[in-house]
């Protein structure tokens, strides 16, 4: 299986006696420490501090407690003789023979603090790369364990995480401080191996919810959103448009979960389209039969109509045609009743009764015609201030061009959402409250790699993801020489 070491002789089992004798000899040690500090903090005059002490002292012991076993562990699952080392491995197909001593690597960072680790490396040739073996069994990038990836990863994408505020948090959680540099590793390498395991992780998650929906015999709707959102772009402060997008299941009216598709600005978004295409399709191969309806909720943005009419208005899996049906967002159709009306001769009472009425009329059965022929009576009966006529007619357009896709009542009976704001919120979430921190600024690959994390750690499926990408690292393979075979 990829990720794990074939042959034994590159690791070796500790047995479970010597873990036993190590931790019942060090557990007399370690004992010692929380035991004067109760002694010295716990007594009939203590106070707040003397509580507080005690416990971040028994905190520092159990933390060193951990990474004293770790650093044990980790180092006994080598051989002590190097000699009884395999002589040559390969990796990545590539040729490494053994060097004669064990080197060690200092610093490696763990969930409790520093390691250093002694293990036996191999070199490519008498001058290539050097890689060792046991590094690779443990996980071990960039410096750090994967239990310490994990942890960082996490610390990376959560909302208001700059550098400075992630570093200080990750010393905080582990004991450990490490620099911008390694951050930025760490960043970079999380990325590169969960994206490739992200789809599969998320049309699980979909499929949970989808068999959640359908146990018990309800209407099931999947509804796909996508949107822009402004991002600062180093090093002159431009503004380009991110892009995020959503696929929602809801049961009936009653939303169950979503997952989350964020991308870098991009020119026509095409890297955001394609992913979003491939995983609508794979849930559709998945589930499809459990789908009462798929919905598209959108604006009428350029690219959001531009993906509906070439790729989701006649989309086909497995040479079977899907029909979606395009809803557009009911608040954007709003925004444009509210132009028409401060384009009107209205006091502020009439147009506040106005709006109030055609947004609600708009909701019922033939909503839009009515709508419309309010819009005729008023313009009629009121007039039009004759600097907003540009306006008012663009918003007429827009209505127009977008009637077939404002029958809201019928989505409302269906259950279907009728407003983005699922995707507008998931803009807010991936990349406002992380992104666009205060003096931010991101170049493409940066931005790329935080807003995948987010996205994975948002959908719910981070321990899924990072599992599998763990399980899909390459193995270390023992090459058994002609001479001892």
């Amino acid at each position: 299986m990829d990720g794990q070491v074939t042959a034994g002789t590159l690791v070796c089992a500790i047995p479970t006696h010597a873990v036993s004798d190590w931790l019942a000899k060090k557990m007399v040690e370690f004992c010692q420490t929380p035991a004067q500090a109760a002694g010295t903090f716990l007594h009939p005059g203590m106070g707040p501090a003397d509580a507080h002490e005690f416990e971040a002292r028994v905190e520092a012991n159990v933390r060193e407690m951990a990474r004293t076993f770790v650093e044990w562990c980790f180092n006994g699952l080598q051989s002590q003789a190097v000699e009884a080392m395999p002589q040559h491995v390969e990796h990545l197909g590539q040729k490494f023979c053994r060097r004669k001593v064990k080197t060690q690597h200092k610093n490696v960072l763990t969930r409790f603090a520093r390691i250093t680790l002694t293990r036996a490396t191999y070199r490519q040739g008498s001058r290539g790369r050097t890689i060792a073996p046991l590094e690779k069994v443990l996980g071990i990038e960039c410096g750090a364990t994967a239990g310490a990836q994990d942890l960082v990863g996490r610390q990376i994408a959560a909302t208001g995480s700059s550098q400075r505020r992630s570093i200080d948090l990750i010393a905080e959680r582990t004991g450990a401080r490490i620099g911008v540099e390694k951050l930025r590793n760490l960043t970079t390498s999380l990325s590169e191996i969960m994206e490739p395991q992200r789809e599969v992780c998320q049309v699980h998650q979909l499929e949970k919810w989808i068999d959640e929906a359908k146990k018990h015999g309800e209407n099931v709707t999947l509804s796909v959103s996508r949107d822009g959102v402004s991002l600062g772009i180093a090093p002159f402060g431009n503004f380009e448009m991110a892009s995020v997008a959503t696929l929602s299941v809801y049961r009936n009216d009653h939303r169950l979960g979503t997952v989350y598709l964020a991308c870098a600005p991009e020119e026509n978004q095409e890297t955001l389209s394609r992913n979003l295409t491939s995983l609508l399709k794979s849930i559709i191969r998945s589930r499809g039969m459990k789908l009462n309806r798929i919905v598209y909720v959108t604006d009428a943005g350029k690219i959001e109509t531009a993906h509906w009419r070439n790729v989701l208005r006649h989309l086909h899996v497995d040479g079977e045609r899907i029909k979606i049906q395009r809803i557009v967002d009911y608040y954007h159709a709003s925004l444009r009743l509210t132009t028409i009306a401060d384009a009107l001769l209205l006091t502020s009472s009439q147009r506040t009764q106005w709006l109030t009425r055609v947004r609600k009329m708009l909701l019922t059965p033939g909503g839009w015609g009515r709508v419309m022929r309010s819009i005729a009576g008023m313009e009629q009966q009121h007039g039009v201030n004759p600097a907003s006529v540009k306006d008012l007619q663009a918003a007429k357009r827009y209505l127009y061009r977008y009637q077939r896709f404002m029958n809201y009542s019928e989505y409302r009976r269906h259950g279907s959402p009728i407003g983005s704001g699922i995707v507008e919120s998931a803009c807010k979430q991936i990349v406002t409250e992380r992104l666009k921190l205060s003096g931010m600024r991101w170049c493409h690959a940066g931005a790329g790699q935080i807003m995948t994390l987010r996205s994975i750690l948002l959908s719910q499926i981070w321990t899924a993801t990072f599992r599998n990408a763990l399980i899909a690292r390459p193995a270390v393979k023992t090459l058994v020489s002609p001479q001892t075979s």
